[in-house]
C-alpha cells in the first residue's frame, strides 16, 4: 500500500462508530517506519479536533482503517506531534 492510498481512508474505531479520515502521517526517516497517524475529525471551526493513532492501535486497513481502541481512548495531537513530523522532498 502507497501512502497516498492511506491518507484519506476513513477511520472507525472498535465499536465500529466513525471518527474521521486520516490525514496525516508521521514516518522516522531513518529506520523507514510509520510511528503514527493524524486522524482529521472533519469538523471545522474551533470544534475541530485531530486526533493521533500510533500503527500498534491499528487492527485492520480495508476500505476502513478498522481500531483495536475507542474514540475516547484516542489523544488529541498537539504541538510535539506537530514537531515529530518529518516532511520527505523529492528531487
Amino acid at each position: 500500500m502507497k501512502v497516498t492510498d492511506f491518507l484519506g481512508k476513513r477511520v472507525v474505531d472498535k465499536r465500529a462508530m466513525e471518527i474521521g479520515k486520516i490525514s496525516d502521517v508521521f514516518i522516522e526517516p531513518d529506520q523507514a517506519i510509520i510511528t503514527g497517524i493524524e486522524i482529521s475529525t472533519g469538523e471545522f471551526g474551533l470544534r475541530r479536533t485531530d486526533l493521533y493513532i500510533t500503527p500498534d492501535e491499528i487492527d485492520e486497513v480495508g476500505d476502513y482503517v478498522l481500531l483495536k481502541v475507542e474514540k475516547s481512548d484516542l489523544r488529541k495531537v498537539d504541538e510535539s506531534d506537530e514537531k515529530e513530523k518529518t516532511t520527505l522532498e523529492f528531487d
